[in-house]
């Protein structure tokens, strides 16, 4: 919504010329001169009309259009005109009298269009000031998002740079260092306007008490501004480096951990000698504040992901151990096929591990599991499967359980159901059911084509883990149907147990 007073001010005309230039006198020349003849034309009609007023708009609409010296000059030249031409017509409107009230008139007027051009001007670079930080607000929003959605540090870099350019009108070039603390290094991160060949000479620039403005910025911890890098100390090793490629100043701000550890630099540069100015220096900090933002949360990224492959790499040396104990204690006591069973549980184990572990253990995707544990270990072709259902999320706190179960399904339709055969399918169907509260997933396993099915006189392994593992752990049911043609396994689970998804029948 427009501040009051603004619109009003639109309404008149922009200040479109330069005060006291060649074209400022002219428009002043050309007012008086039409003046000059609206006067004329009303004086054949009336030879009494005022001789005065035409001149005073003229005034009006020069100096708020040129300026007061512009509308100085009409006043004068109107004054000059109409003594000299007007007067013979009705000489009793030029004596003191009248000329002291044209002049002070026109003093008045003057002083009104030049207080409205000042004020004019100050709205109008209000106006322009509000709409860049309007800008700058966005651009800065922009950024924060990428940092939010664990964007690429290169692209985030980018994104600053690119925000002080755009600031500044593309006169400036931005460009992001990252320090390696080890080699005391810069590193070449980010510089969407700056020569390539200048960004490649820079890379690994040591940092230093008199290493140009970045490396004398990240080895004081504090900026360093230079106007003029023909003329400072600083850059006498880079001169010619910066001469090449048309660097005349450069300005350069280390960017800190709130420990005062320095992470990196961000420099401006400019084509021409200049100095700094404060609300140049204060977008800078900021921007450099959310640069902080970004390495720091690109550094636990990669810490978190250091600590899971750890992780998971510990576990599976477990596995091993555990895989090395079982031959040495079970092989003996146990036949062969229950051990290779055994052998293959622990194998699933380990490729869950690794899907949570790729996934940040933020959730696995139900036809990734399927393909990884399902369609790939057991038949290596998604010919022998058939999968349908919409896309579906796998809490990291259900992913392992839900694997199991569908390691087991897997294994039982290997031993007895459609994938001993050579010809029989396994359809594995699901979604979501009901609203609210009352809201279920379903998994459906269903096979055909495989040898004829016969209820079990005994309940397997495979049904006890599907039952308690996964469905009563969870509050769910499963249910099986051993229908000759083939094994249907139908699994439900509240909908409350994974992630926000819409449900679909």
């Amino acid at each position: 919504m427009p501040r009051p007073g603004t619109r009003a001010f639109q309404r008149f005309p922009a200040v479109s010329v330069e005060p006291r230039s060649l074209q400022a006198f002219a428009l002043a020349t050309a007012s008086v001169a039409v003046a000059l003849a609206v006067r004329w034309v009303l004086g054949l009609f009336d030879p009494s009309t005022p001789p005065f007023a035409a001149f005073l708009v003229a005034i009006v609409v020069t100096s708020i259009l040129a300026g007061s010296a512009a509308g100085v000059f009409a006043a004068a030249a109107g004054l000059l005109t109409s003594v000299l031409m007007i007067a013979p017509q009705v000489p009793s409107a030029f004596g003191w009298g009248g000329i002291f009230q044209f002049i002070a008139t026109s003093g008045l007027i003057i002083w009104i269009a030049d207080e409205y051009r000042r004020l004019l001007r100050n709205v109008q670079q209000k106006e322009i000031t509000l709409a860049r930080q309007q800008e700058l607000m966005e651009a800065e929003n922009s950024v924060l998002a990428m940092i939010a959605e664990d964007r690429p540090l290169v692209e985030t870099m980018r994104g600053i740079a690119e925000t002080i350019e755009r600031y500044l009108d593309h006169q400036v070039l931005a460009s992001v260092l990252l320090l390696d603390a080890k080699e005391k290094k810069l590193r070449h991160c980010a510089a969407p306007r700056l020569p390539k060949a200048y960004n490649e000479a820079i890379d690994g620039l040591d940092i230093g008490p008199a290493v140009g403005s970045c490396g004398t910025a990240a080895y004081r911890g504090e900026p360093v501004y230079v106007s003029d890098i023909q003329t400072d100390p600083l850059w006498k090793d880079f001169r010619s480096l910066a001469d090449e490629h048309g660097l005349r100043a450069c300005w350069s701000t280390p960017f800190k951990t709130p420990s005062g550890t320095v992470l990196g630099t961000f420099a401006v540069y400019h084509r021409q000698p200049h100095a700094p100015q404060s609300s140049e220096i204060e977008i800078v900090n900021l921007l450099t504040k959310i640069a902080v933002l970004a390495v720091e949360r690109n550094n636990t990224n990669e810490q978190r992901e250091l600590l899971l492959r750890e992780l998971v790499h510990r576990v599976k040396n477990s596995m091993a151990v555990v895989r090395s104990v079982a031959s040495t204690s079970l092989r003996p006591h146990v036949d062969r096929e229950h051990y290779r069973d055994f052998e293959k549980r622990l194998t699933a184990l380990g490729e869950v591990q690794s899907l949570l572990t790729k996934a940040s253990w933020a959730g696995v995707d139900l036809k990734t599991l399927l393909d990884q544990l399902a369609i790939q270990p057991f038949t290596g072709t998604s010919d022998r499967f058939r999968v349908k259902g919409p896309p579906v999320t796998l809490p990291a706190a259900i992913t392992l359980p839900f694997a199991m179960a569908i390691h087991e399904l897997c294994t039982n339709a290997l031993k007895y159901g459609a994938l001993k055969s050579s010809d029989g399918i396994v359809t594995v169907e699901w979604g979501f059911r009901g609203t609210g509260s009352q809201a279920n997933f379903c998994l459906t396993w269903t096979e055909r084509g495989g040898p004829t099915v016969r209820p079990p006189q005994t309940t397997g392994f495979g049904s006890l883990m599907i039952e308690k593992a996964l469905a009563h752990a969870l509050g769910g049911t499963a249910q099986w149907k051993y229908q000759p043609e083939g094994l249907i396994c139908e699994i439900l689970l509240p909908k409350s147990a994974f992630a926000e998804v819409d449900p679909e029948v």
